[in-house]
């Protein structure tokens, strides 16, 4: 499984590129990126047959900060191990926040299921919205 219900009915990454235009491996990373930009936009509760499908309001966690991100990182971990079947062994760790802009940024680790390492950063900027891009894998052992 490589490829989004999504990515093969548009045959489009979300950027526009056409899903064919990428080799096979980088293709299942900008998938698994772009679901993790839906799953991380879509708050829960939002879909009516998967109710915990998406984040917890972001609102709630910014609030509540410092104190709330590790509940943050359970979340988008949890979420990311349902909702994200083609990634295992995920790990999140949470960057420092500059003082200055509050940018919560967390780096997700993990491997697809045919072994190959994988990161994405993401970072939620103002208003919760989630940007995913793609991160640098850590030496860390995924055995």
């Amino acid at each position: 499984m490589s490829f989004a219900l999504f990515d093969v009915l548009s045959v489009r990454f979300m950027d526009g590129r056409p899903v064919d235009s990428v080799d096979k491996l980088n293709a299942q990373s900008r998938s698994i990126q772009d679901h993790l930009v839906r799953l991380f936009n879509a708050r829960q509760g939002v879909l009516p047959h998967l109710p915990d499908y998406g984040l917890p309001d972001l609102t709630a966690v910014y609030q509540q900060m410092p104190y709330s991100i590790n509940d943050l990182v359970d979340s988008v971990k949890k979420t990311v191990e349902k909702y994200e079947p083609r990634l295992k062994r995920v790990r999140v760790t949470v960057m420092p926040v500059e003082d200055t802009d509050f940018v919560i940024q967390l780096d997700i680790n993990g491997s697809t299921w045919d072994g190959h390492k994988v990161a994405y950063q993401t970072m939620f900027v103002s208003g919760g919205a989630a940007r995913v891009s793609q991160g640098k894998i850590k030496a860390t052992s995924y055995a």
